[in-house]
């Protein structure tokens, strides 16, 4: 048997950028109008880089100031959403079973611009041959 890991990004608003382990392992760039995106990104390697120790993996989003009135002082739209998961195949590479490592994270919401719109922080340990995530940090920023 096989195991992955993987980070489904299915929509940014604005820009969104991962790190695992303080590496920069995916950047959507600055991307407007909220695209139905579909952007598989495996993890497997670097979680495996050091598994006697936690891995931290992380989702900084973005809101920019760009609006589609060139108006600096109105709300602008977020939107991230994406998936992080195991992937098990057996010997001849047939996917057995897909499992959420947690609860898939999709958030639309209005803030101000210039912001961090999210800060959501994952710790992810081995055990049992599995990666189990320990605790997480989710902060959403909405307008003030």
């Amino acid at each position: 048997m096989k195991r992955e890991y993987w980070i489904n990004v299915k929509h940014v608003d604005n820009r969104l950028v991962i790190f695992l382990n303080g590496e920069t392992i995916w950047d959507s760039g600055i991307v407007h109008g909220d695209p139905q995106m579909d952007e598989m990104i495996e993890i497997t390697n670097e979680l495996q880089e050091h598994p006697e120790y936690a891995s931290e993996l992380i989702f900084e989003g973005f809101n920019d100031s760009y609006d589609s009135k060139g108006v600096d002082d109105q709300l602008n739209p977020w939107h991230f959403q994406y998936r992080i998961f195991s992937r098990v195949y057996d010997d001849k590479g047939i996917l057995l079973k897909e499992t959420d490592l947690i609860r898939p994270y999709n958030e639309k919401h209005l803030s101000n611009p210039n912001i961090k719109a999210i800060d959501n922080s994952y710790q992810l340990i081995l055990k049992d041959d599995d990666y189990k995530v320990i605790s997480n940090s989710l902060v959403q920023h909405f307008y003030e």
